[in-house]
Order: structure tokens, then C-alpha cells, then sequence
């Protein structure tokens, strides 16, 4: 993409970040459940939200052995469970029994649930149903779809699927999004990609930014500004949109003040987001899949 293409793409979010108004923001797409569930529809909290998120499959849903069977489901043969923590808390009395409102005794047990893909049966369909039935029908925009594949496989970047959308750095990187049918449009699913994609060049192994910011200071400002431009100029070179959409802007509004303070920021903070959206592409275009297919792969 050339140079003026990026400089009418900062031009434009910078004119709309004085228009928009941060109260009226919300995320372009609608929360389904993704955050893992039992049956009864409670959801897991503290370290078992964080074990079960992280297993790799796309359903929600989890329960005991004996819990699926009690549904008439069967867990299928071979499949490995989970373990889940159940803390409960004791609190101490005095002399005449009256609950003293500390904490005396906890007792810790374990549990070994499996998610409703591991299981056979018509109820476990039945709940993976609901789930999917909140979810639009898009189709995938191929040329961001392809450019969004090559550029997580290339980086081996491990996409998870959630609620929210972030990147996540160090041992366990990894980018975080909700489903394509839980947005609006697919414009909107892969505005929000490139800007989690443009988060991660920043990674020490690319072109290694600062990421120390924490929310509400300067450094954090600084990144989520680098994102979001990021993103505008990656848009741009799909083809997707040449108008910065406004629940973009409005997620920089909020740290206008600080960026006021210092025009710098914004020509740096430019500067920084067309080189990430170059190396985006550049590792994106060298990772793309050959045209021609071997003879190997015809055989397999």
C-alpha cells in the first residue's frame, strides 16, 4: 500500500476521534456464552475458567462423567477429561457457635469434567445447537481471510477462540476472538483481527515495540493508538473499507487527552503502525500457500 494511502487513512481516524463521543461505544460484536459453562448454565470461575478456555475446543459446554450419562450421553471411548477445583470455606465460630465472619477451614476437591464435543448423544447436540443459533451467517471475505490464515501460521500464532477480543504475549502468546458470526459484518470481524494482528508485531520477535503500558497510561495509549491505525491501513490493503469505521475511533477516544498533549504521539504512533502493517502483509504474502500442488501432496 502506497504512502498516501496510509497518510488518508491516519488523516480520517484522527478527524473522527474529535467526533465521537466515548459513551456510545460498544464492541462490534455480541458476547454468546464462550466463557466454559455446566450444564446448568453457571459459569466456571478463577483457575477453572483459565483451564477450561484454554483446551482447544470450540464448545463451552462441560460435565462429569456421570453428569452426561445422567443426560444420556456417553463420553466417547478414549477421550481425556479436564480437572476442575471446588473450594469451599469454612468460617470460624465462637464459644456460643455465632459465625465469626472469618475464614477458619477450606476444603479443596478435584472433579473431572468433559466438553459436549467429547461426548455422543442428542442433548449434548442439543446445547452445541443453541450456541451455534445466536451465530450470523457470514461468509469469509477471501482475500482477508487468506491474509489473516498466512499471517498466523507464518508467526505460528495460536488463535483462540473467546468473548473478547485481545492479544496475549510472552511463553503462551496467542490472539483471542469471538467467531465471525458474532459480529455485525465481516468487515468488522477482520478490522478487529488486523488490529489484534497489528498487537502483535510489536512482540520482541518482530518488531519489538514497548508493551509495558498498562491501561489508562501513556505507553498503553501509545499502543492501543498503533493498533488502531494499524488496523485502518491493514483494512485499507484488503480492500475492505477506505473509511475508518467509528466504533474504531471510539476505541482510542478515551485516551485523546494524553495524545493532545503531545502531537508527536500521532506521527510517531503513524510511523510505527505502517510498519506494522507492512511486516503484517510482507509475513503474510511469504507464508502464503503455493499456487500448484506437489505430487506428495496429490498422494496423500
Amino acid at each position: 500500500m502506497s504512502n498516501k494511502i496510509y497518510q488518508m487513512v491516519t488523516d480520517q481516524i484522527i478527524r473522527q476521534l474529535e467526533q465521537v463521543d466515548p459513551s456510545d461505544f460498544k464492541t462490534p460484536w455480541f458476547c454468546v456464552g464462550h466463557s466454559p459453562i455446566n450444564l446448568r448454565g453457571t459459569a466456571y470461575r478463577g483457575i477453572n475458567h483459565i483451564l477450561l478456555s484454554h483446551s482447544g475446543y470450540a464448545s463451552n459446554i462441560w460435565a462429569t462423567f456421570k453428569q452426561w450419562q445422567d443426560k444420556e450421553c456417553n463420553v466417547r471411548k478414549g477421550e481425556r477429561s479436564q480437572i476442575i477445583v471446588l473450594w469451599k470455606f469454612f468460617n470460624e465460630t465462637d464459644d456460643e457457635g455465632n459465625d465469626s465472619g472469618k475464614i477458619g477451614a477450606v476444603s479443596t476437591r478435584y472433579f473431572r469434567v468433559f466438553n459436549s464435543e467429547q461426548v455422543e448423544g442428542e442433548y449434548a447436540r442439543g446445547v452445541e445447537q443453541k450456541f451455534k443459533d445466536k451465530l450470523k451467517d457470514h461468509n469469509p471475505i477471501a482475500e482477508a481471510e487468506s491474509f489473516v490464515k498466512n499471517y498466523i501460521a507464518g508467526e505460528r500464532l495460536p488463535v483462540r477462540v473467546s468473548d473478547r477480543a485481545y492479544y496475549a504475549g510472552g511463553i503462551a502468546e496467542h490472539i483471542a476472538m469471538p467467531e465471525l458470526g458474532q459480529f455485525d459484518s465481516p468487515q468488522s470481524y477482520y478490522s478487529v483481527f488486523a488490529h489484534e494482528i497489528t498487537h502483535s508485531t510489536g512482540n520482541a520477535n518482530r518488531l519489538n515495540r514497548d508493551m509495558s503500558g498498562r491501561f489508562g497510561d501513556q505507553a498503553y495509549a501509545f499502543e492501543e493508538l498503533v493498533a488502531e491505525l494499524g488496523s485502518a491501513m491493514l483494512c485499507g490493503a484488503l480492500g475492505l473499507s477506505q473509511t475508518p469505521r467509528l466504533d474504531h475511533a471510539q476505541y482510542i477516544k478515551g485516551w485523546l487527552t494524553n495524545l493532545r498533549n503531545d502531537p508527536k504521539f500521532i506521527i510517531s504512533a503513524a510511523s510505527h503502525a505502517q510498519k506494522a502493517a507492512d511486516f503484517a502483509l510482507e509475513s503474510a504474502e511469504a507464508h502464503a500457500a503455493p499456487l500448484t500442488t506437489s505430487k506428495q501432496e496429490v498422494a496423500q
